[in-house]
Order: C-alpha cells, then sequence, then structure tokens
C-alpha cells in the first residue's frame, strides 16, 4: 500500500463540490445524501473540538460526505466494501476508502466481518480522520442528532442485543473517549 504524504493528499482529494456532485451521479439516494452532509458537519464539528493532535479537516469533510457512497448500489453491511472500491477505481486515495470500510458500527474486526459475509479482515478504524468520522455517524439517526446510548438502544431494539452490536457499543464509546482526550 502507498502511504500518500499528507501535503501531497490535498492535491488529490475531491473537494466538496465534486463530492456532493459525484453521490448525485452515482444515484445515492437523496436521503443518504442528506444524511451525509449532517455526518460532515458533525465531523467537522468534532475535528474543530481536537487541540492535542492534528486532523486533516479536507480530509474530515470530504471522507464523511462520501462514506456512505456505497448505498448507491446496497444498504446492507457490504455498502461500506463497495464504497471502498467505487473510490479506488476511480483513483481516489486509499485514505477515503478506508473512511467507507471503516465506518460501519464502530468498525469491524475479523470475527464480525466474517459473520456478516464480508472478507475477512480488520475494518476497524484507525486513523483520527477515520474514527471522527465513525463518531459523527453514530452521533446521527438518519438526519437527527442522537447519543451514542439513544443511537445503540434503536439497534438494540431493531436487532437484539447481539454480540456484534455489544461489542460495536463498546468500540464506539472507546472511540468518543479517545477523542474527547484530544480537546
Amino acid at each position: 500500500m502507498v502511504k500518500v504524504k499528507e501535503e501531497d493528499l490535498a492535491l488529490i482529494l475531491p473537494d466538496r463540490e465534486f463530492a456532493l456532485d459525484l453521490l448525485r451521479r452515482l444515484k445515492v439516494p437523496y436521503s443518504v445524501r442528506r444524511h451525509s452532509i449532517k455526518v460532515a458537519e458533525k465531523a467537522i464539528e468534532i475535528a474543530n473540538k481536537i487541540k492535542k493532535a492534528k486532523v486533516n479537516i479536507n480530509l474530515v469533510e470530504v471522507g464523511a460526505l462520501l462514506h456512505d457512497i456505497g448505498r448507491s448500489k446496497t444498504h446492507g453491511f457490504k455498502h461500506a466494501l463497495i464504497g471502498g472500491k467505487i473510490l479506488r477505481a476511480r483513483g481516489f486515495p486509499q485514505e477515503l476508502a478506508r473512511i467507507c470500510e471503516t465506518h460501519i458500527l464502530g468498525g469491524l474486526d475479523e470475527e464480525d466481518a466474517q459473520s456478516v459475509d464480508l472478507p475477512v479482515k480488520n475494518y476497524l478504524p484507525l486513523t483520527l480522520e477515520e474514527k471522527i468520522i465513525c463518531l459523527a455517524d453514530k452521533l446521527l439517526a438518519g438526519r437527527r442528532p442522537v447519543s451514542l446510548k439513544n443511537r445503540f438502544e434503536i439497534w438494540f431494539n431493531k436487532y437484539g442485543k447481539t454480540k456484534i452490536l455489544i461489542k460495536a457499543n463498546k468500540r464506539v464509546e472507546e472511540i468518543q473517549k479517545e477523542i474527547e482526550s484530544l480537546m
């Protein structure tokens, strides 16, 4: 995997308008596009509060806008993997593709991936930008702000207190604590 230097990433990242146009051209549902705009707003809000680490705000904004691009094809767990593939096929940086792949639930470890029929590998958010977007996504139910507790209560009520959701809840709480420690 080729790692793009921070200063070079800005040269190949699409801007907000390009990202929104791409979502429209790929026919990502309107409700998903509106959700993605709210996730970007929340992610930027979180990123701007971080004082003890460097955050690539452009990557956060564009990554949040494109995090659900795979919903142009499916709304299941595979939307994350498909989103990464869509972005790689268009020549976008690995950093954007990984944001798509690592935002679902609190990220998925190999066991989780296998349980939802994704290729077995870790889909855990590793970079600060991936974690910010993962957290911002969980703090919204559609376009409505929710607490993490409420977000997971919604899922627990809908799907039951499954092992994967319990692990995801714990992971996102850990992500939130880590991010708050950097503020």
